[in-house]
């Protein structure tokens, strides 16, 4: 029986418009197998949970290149929580200082790429963490 494809959703919150993350990242998801549900710029933490759920997602992928993320993040945690989805994987990236990636992983996000990572490090991550999250938490939706 074939392995169900990652679903991963794909934004940027607020009104951070810096795109080329997004793209390199939606190209390689897709090229790693992954089914990419991309939502692009302007998105707020309800619409992106919403989407989400009602894609079935396994993940969300977050890119900030503002200062404004602490607050976003919070808040997609929050909303995951309140629509029991904690089993949909949270990651995060961008230009997020250590001690932030420390804090984040505190709190629920599954991991915090860095400016540098390889792409093949992201991808693999992902897969990893999903199927280890697919395989312990039973879906709560």
């Amino acid at each position: 029986m074939e392995e169900r494809k990652v679903r991963f959703v794909l934004a940027k919150l607020g009104l951070n418009d810096h795109t080329r993350p997004l793209f390199v990242l939606s190209q390689a998801l897709r090229d790693a197998g992954m089914e990419v549900i991309y939502l692009g710029l302007f998105q707020t933490p309800e619409r992106v949970v919403k989407a989400a759920i009602a894609e079935d997602a396994d993940a969300i992928g977050l890119s900030f290149h503002t200062m404004h993320y602490i607050g976003w993040v919070g808040e997609t945690i929050n909303l995951l929580k309140e629509n029991k989805a904690e089993d949909v994987c949270l990651f995060v990236g961008g230009v997020i200082p250590a001690d932030d990636k420390l804090l984040f992983e505190k709190i629920g996000v599954d991991e915090v790429f860095r400016p540098g990572t390889p792409i093949e490090v992201i991808t693999s991550h992902i897969k990893e963490i999903v199927k280890r999250k697919r395989w312990h938490v039973a879906p709560k939706r």
